[in-house]
């Protein structure tokens, strides 16, 4: 398998202003020290603050922070790639090189059954989360009634 190299993108937003700094700087630091990839080039962008609207009231405005790092890093073969984006959750990934990948068939149902995995373990904690939504909403509606008679 051939070594593959990227350009990506790792965001991090929150808050406190401190907390984004600390995180972006914990996060590069776990990836310098990752032995199954080499950081070629790395770019960290300075904090920013900025405002979005309140998911629970979008006339209400919320300040976050963010930072992103940009980065070209080396991986030895595709089924590190698919570890790195598993574990990062990098918002963009462009492949540089190589331009055509020869990919053996167990790295791909390998990143295949991972994907699934992952995948059907965020559904079950979807349906979990509605469920008790549900049951939330339920025992609000019994205790208004009983509190109206």
């Amino acid at each position: 398998m051939e070594k593959i190299k990227i350009n990506t993108i790792i965001e991090i937003a929150g808050k406190p202003e401190e907390h984004v700094k600390e995180t972006i700087n914990k996060l590069m630091n776990i990836l310098r020290k990752n032995d199954k990839l080499k950081i070629i080039k790395e770019e960290i962008a300075p904090t920013k603050k900025t405002e979005v609207a309140s998911p629970n009231n979008p006339d209400k405005k919320l300040e976050i922070y963010s930072s992103f790092a940009e980065l070209e890093i080396d991986l030895p073969n595709f089924d590190e790639l698919m570890q790195f984006i598993f574990a990062f959750m990098p918002s963009s990934i462009e492949i540089l090189e190589p331009e055509k990948l020869k990919i053996d068939q167990k790295d791909i149902e390998n990143s295949m059954n991972d994907l699934l995995g992952r995948l059907h373990h965020h559904s079950k904690a979807m349906m979990e989360y509605q469920a008790l939504k549900q049951q939330i909403m339920q025992l609000k509606q019994k205790a208004i009634s009983e509190k109206k008679e």
